[in-house]
């Protein structure tokens, strides 16, 4: 459908740049093109572009790196799978691009949580100048669990209903609710559930609870991150986060903060910069236990706190930092081993998750967190 409207404007000597995530994807659009408009348009492979009789152009570029995208004015914009481009290439590359002229622009893809090709969604809903559809691949709903067929207006009528059948009872309902019925899915492809309702830690007396701690070091332009839980009464009851200042100082307020409320098992992460800050708070006399964070002691670590915040089990401090980094935490599987991953997005930071999955960690071994992994 895009193809066409790009297709369409560029015979009429518009200038339309189109882009996806990654290059294979862009060259979808570049061989649907190809294949509708061969006969009229010059295509240059070099500089993927299609130039048409009258002027009119079509440039594809791969969106993994915005900058890709730059140094154009256009007349339209096509963003295919919009929902896996960074946000930077939409707000501070392709929309400026339209200004001059006006243009329009068609975002289009899958869904892929609460990011910001959602945000344009629900500003569309509300705008005189935009419009907005959803498009399941076929029209259905689920109804006490069970698969209902329900005809949709923009489905595809050439799926067979007995085949999604097949795909819900073998994929998860947020998967499918994602990927077939296109709902935007809170947290959709992230690693925390049921979040926001165990932001609802409050100040107590803990005198006499066994207190632990997690820290998870600052590295580079990161955060030295400090989350203080209550065993006992399974409630984060302090947070701290830091950066720029010297290792001595974030011992000394690591300690300070130990000593306040008592901990009684900390437990530190001890890769690269984290052993000698190790070895000094032992020395400080504080129950310091080093964790070293691999990619095999990382998964159960954070999938215990994913764990935690699915039953409720434990109460956090709520905090739009600390809260926005879990919301934003993603997991990845390695095609080749099947194994887990778990990581901030790209330029964002995941200091906070760590230091209270250290935490719960501690809580969890109470007594008997003299450990080292």
């Amino acid at each position: 459908m895009t193809m066409m409207i790009a297709v369409e404007n560029a015979i009429h000597g518009k200038k339309i740049v189109w882009g996806a995530p990654t290059f294979d994807q862009v060259r979808v659009g570049w061989n649907e093109t190809k294949h509708a408009a061969g006969t009229i348009a010059k295509f240059t492979q070099l500089n993927m572009t299609a130039t048409f009789p009258n002027g009119g152009e079509i440039i594809y570029r791969s969106l993994d790196d915005p900058n890709n995208a730059r140094g154009h004015t256009a007349d339209g914009v096509v963003i295919d799978e919009a929902g896996f481009v960074k946000q930077e290439a939409w707000y501070e590359v392709l929309r400026q691009m339209l200004m001059d002229t006006g243009g329009w622009a068609w975002l289009v893809g899958t869904p892929n949580g609460h990011n910001w090709f959602w945000r344009e969604y629900q500003n569309g809903l509300t705008r005189d100048d935009t419009r907005c559809w959803q498009a399941p691949s076929l029209g259905c709903r689920i109804e006490n669990g069970v698969l209902i067929r329900e005809p949709h207006i923009l489905e595809n009528p050439d799926l067979p209903f007995e085949e999604l059948q097949n795909i819900y009872h073998t994929s998860t309902e947020r998967v499918f609710r994602q990927e077939i019925l296109a709902e935007f899915m809170e947290s959709a492809g992230g690693v925390f559930r049921n979040i926001q309702p165990c932001m609802t830690a409050q100040p107590g007396d803990h005198t006499g609870h066994y207190i632990v701690a997690g820290v998870d070091w600052a590295k580079s332009n990161d955060f030295t991150a400090v989350s203080v839980g209550c065993r006992d009464c399974q409630t984060e009851i302090a947070i701290d986060r830091f950066n720029q200042i010297d290792f001595h100082f974030q011992r000394e307020r690591i300690k300070a903060l130990c000593e306040k409320h008592g901990v009684k098992s900390l437990l530190v992460e001890k890769n690269s910069i984290g052993e000698p800050n190790l070895e000094e708070l032992i020395r400080s006399g504080l129950p310091a236990i080093g964790f070293t964070t691999t990619a095999t002691s990382k998964p159960p670590l954070i999938e215990n706190l994913a764990l935690a915040l699915e039953k409720q089990e434990w109460k956090f401090i709520s905090d739009p930092v600390w809260t926005g980094e879990l919301e934003a935490y993603e997991q990845s599987i390695n095609s080749n081993t099947g194994r887990s991953s778990y990581s901030a997005p790209q330029g964002l930071h995941d200091d906070t998750v760590i230091a209270r999955a250290l935490m719960l960690r501690a809580a969890s071994r109470g007594n008997l967190v003299l450990f080292e992994v």
